[in-house]
């Protein structure tokens, strides 16, 4: 049995539309916490949010059957919050990057929007994912190859290679960078 059938919906196959409401119900407020992270904005955290469940409606075979539903939902709204942010560079290379409308109140907050426009600059798609789950959100190595659908020595080998390249371009977080000089 299937961690989704545990749960209560089949993630095997494609999904019904009382199963992706039951995990907008659960996910949706998640989603949303994690696209306003990014984006700095309510408006298009709600067209991620959107997006992650039109992407669950139309691509919902694209679940692994032994995958936990809140693993594909993290990852996609990463990805459409990442770019999206790219999209927005594009359109509005003028605009700073605390948006006017909806200033941030956190210093870390902040300060991770800062880290996310520089890590745009320099870093690999891939790099901005691995960089984003380590340091923005706080995960594992082990819970961000388990995201990514990797083994822990990969995520390990790509976190030690991110982390010389973060340094090298002055874009390592300021809790990394004590560690680096503590050791």
């Amino acid at each position: 049995m299937s961690q989704g059938e545990r749960n209560g919906w089949s993630v095997a196959s494609s999904l019904t539309r009382e199963e992706v409401q039951r995990l907008y119900a659960q996910f949706a407020p998640v989603v949303f916490r994690r696209a306003r992270f990014l984006l700095a904005r309510d408006a298009d955290a709600w067209d991620v949010v959107q997006e992650v469940f039109e992407k669950m409606l139309t691509h919902g075979s694209s679940f692994r059957g032994e995958a936990r539903p809140m693993t594909w939902v993290y990852r996609v709204t990463t990805n459409l919050a990442l770019n999206l942010l790219r999209s927005r560079k594009v359109r509005e290379p003028l605009l700073t990057a605390v948006p006017d409308e909806e200033p941030a109140s956190e210093v870390d907050t902040v300060e991770a929007r800062q880290l996310l426009q520089k890590w745009m600059q320099h870093l690999t798609e891939r790099e901005i994912e691995v960089a984003s789950l380590l340091y923005l959100d706080g995960l594992t190595q082990q819970e961000v190859a388990d995201v990514l659908e990797l083994s822990r020595k990969t995520i390990v080998r790509e976190v030690d290679a991110l982390r010389e390249k973060l340094s090298a371009i002055g874009a390592l977080p300021a809790s990394e960078s004590s560690k680096e000089r503590a050791s």
